[in-house]
């Protein structure tokens, strides 16, 4: 075999090699498909109706809380900071102990001011006791009757020597003996009513004494009650500003501490002179309440909160405009009430988003936030027609309304945060479907396959059904080559 293969000319070779390239050729031509663009599925989304509800419009300011009542804790004596009975940030109770402040000093002024009281309390009695007015009073009466009789005597001196019985030496002696005992009578009726005024002056000053001896004595016993302080509301203590030990009511009022009465807790918002005046012709005109005679609603936010959980009503409001700002200061009231470890929700001093009713709309069209884009011209939503055509609709916003401020609205939303809705004074009748999920595959003009949401209990609009592109079995070789040369030339969603 060797031999006749050897023997194979170079021409017979060549005609082979010839022949297999023909047939090789011949087989790859016949197993090519021809490669054609497949149109892709039009992109798929959620449509649904604008919600129609009686919405209650309304203005939201930004504010901030304020405790109902504060109250700053002072040292009011000087002394040491002796004891804190109590624990920072910690419930207390009105009438609490909180601190106190070193009592000996004043435990020793008391004994001292109250020893005084008792020295004038005796003195008092000692002036009341005095004689010196009964001695005044005998002193005279006894000088009187000496006076009676030198009147007597020199009376009858004046008979005798009348009558040449009596020297005139007798007489003469008698007359001076009547002037003296005249004039002891008017020094004693001098004396008892000098008594009678000593009497009343010790009296009342004996009684003064013992009335700034009082007063001391109560003085002595505030400042020692001031050693103890004690809260005077309830509330929730702060921390301690002052270290036990330290010397404090030295020349000043020292703050120690600070007692916070956090339920039910102020939120104060400035108003607008505009919204003022409006709020004022509403009042008026008879559309709006008068806060000062009905209650109008306050609604509360903190930052990381949706919507508006927190309920109050509007308390308060200056009586004057700040010229200074344009504004005026309002004031709202809510229940803050404590859960079961002590706290409270709302803390004072926290910046909180406050809302205000303004109008009542019967029949509101409301759509998700989410359906709302936004550019250049504004906000708009996409609105699906009965070609399934994608058109934009240019909308004017109104307020935002959280889903559980809506009755009867089964959500479409599938996600764990809460749905919220933009109430649309332009732009929308009602009746169209609108893109809710899936605008990053939409834009004017392109068709889509629209998905009714399967929650929701509203019709749709005419929506034509799309049927969906199957590939052609016959090119189950080629199915990836020609899907992606399709993707390449089909034309790209805008957002």
């Amino acid at each position: 075999m060797r031999a006749w293969a050897l023997s194979i000319s170079c021409r017979d070779r060549m005609a082979v090699s010839t022949t297999a390239g023909l047939m090789l050729v011949g087989l790859m031509v016949g197993c090519t498909t021809k490669n054609e663009y497949k149109e892709p599925p039009p992109p798929e989304v959620t449509v649904d109706r604008p919600l129609r509800r009686p919405v209650t419009t309304s203005i939201e300011y930004t504010g901030t809380t304020k405790s109902i009542a504060q109250v700053d804790l002072r040292a009011r004596v000087k002394g040491f900071l002796k004891e804190k009975p109590f624990q920072e940030n910690d419930p207390i109770q009105k009438g609490e102990l909180v601190l106190v402040i070193d009592e000996e000093p004043f435990k020793a002024t008391l004994a001292q001011t109250e020893a005084a009281l008792n020295e004038a309390k005796a003195l008092l009695t000692k002036s009341q006791k005095s004689q010196g007015v009964a001695i005044a009073t005998a002193q005279l009466a006894l000088n009187q009757a000496g006076l009676l009789l030198s009147q007597v005597e020199e009376s009858r001196q004046r008979s005798l020597t009348s009558r040449g019985a009596g020297s005139r030496e007798e007489l003469d002696r008698s007359q001076a003996i009547l002037k003296k005992s005249q004039a002891q009578v008017q020094s004693d009726e001098a004396s008892l009513e000098q008594a009678k005024a000593d009497y009343e002056v010790n009296i009342l000053s004996a009684e003064a004494s013992v009335a700034k001896a009082t007063a001391d004595v109560t003085s002595a016993k505030i400042n020692l009650s001031y050693c103890r302080i004690t809260s005077p509301i309830t509330g929730r203590i702060s921390r301690l500003l002052v270290d036990v030990g330290n010397l404090v009511g030295d020349g000043e009022a020292t703050l120690l501490a600070v007692v916070l009465d956090e339920d039910p807790i102020y939120a104060y918002v400035a108003i607008s002179e505009a919204d003022l005046q409006m709020f004022r012709k509403m009042v008026r005109d008879g559309t709006r309440a008068d806060y000062t005679k009905d209650t109008i609603p306050m609604d509360l936010a903190l930052l990381d909160e949706v919507g508006f959980p927190h309920k109050g009503r509007v308390q308060y409001s200056d009586p004057s405009i700040d010229p200074t700002t344009g504004t005026v200061t309002a004031r709202g009231i809510f229940d803050n009430p404590a859960d079961s470890s002590g706290r409270h929700m709302l803390l004072p001093g926290s910046f909180v988003r406050l809302r205000v009713p303004k109008d009542n709309l019967t029949n509101a069209i409301l759509v998700p936030e989410r359906s709302i884009g936004n550019d250049q011209k504004g906000p708009f939503v996409y609105v699906v027609d009965d070609k399934n055509t994608v058109r934009r609709q240019d909308i004017v916003g109104g307020i935002i309304v959280d889903e559980s401020e809506l009755d009867g609205h089964a959500s479409t939303n599938t996600k764990a945060i809460p749905e919220r809705y933009r109430v649309i004074e332009k732009g929308l009748e009602g009746h169209e479907s609108i893109i809710v999920n899936g605008l990053q595959r939409a834009r004017s003009g392109l068709t889509v396959k629209p998905v009714a949401v399967p929650a929701s209990p509203r019709p749709l609009a005419q929506v034509k059904p799309q049927t969906a592109v199957v590939p052609n079995p016959d090119q189950n070789q080629n199915q990836n080559q020609n899907q992606n040369h399709a993707t390449s030339k089909a034309p790209k969603a805008q957002p």
